[in-house]
């Protein structure tokens, strides 16, 4: 991952921090989550979050076979790195 500001955060905080464990950037002042440049998204097949714009959010992955994206909702699932915008690592999973 690269050290590049993430973006402005919903809530309008220019203030974040890093957890370099995670891989995730968070905002200090609402604790969300924040948006990656698409470019500093993960090659190695891991699946992420993807902002293809106009508020649509997909689960996508690298195919390291076919080196290319995918999107497996789409068909056929694979998709340009044009349509992606900003990509953040999944969420932790609930905890029972």
């Amino acid at each position: 991952m690269n050290d590049q500001t993430p973006a402005k955060c919903y809530c309008g905080s220019i203030s974040w921090e890093r957890n370099i464990k995670e891989n995730r950037f968070t905002c200090c002042s609402c604790k969300r989550p924040l948006w990656q440049p698409i470019e500093t998204a993960p090659k190695d097949g891991s699946l992420f979050l993807a902002y293809m714009g106009t508020d649509n959010i997909e689960i996508a992955r690298y195919d390291l076979e076919r080196n290319e994206w995918w999107i497996d909702a789409y068909a056929p699932p694979h998709i340009e790195k044009r349509w992606m915008d900003a990509w953040m690592p999944l969420p932790e999973p609930p905890h029972e």
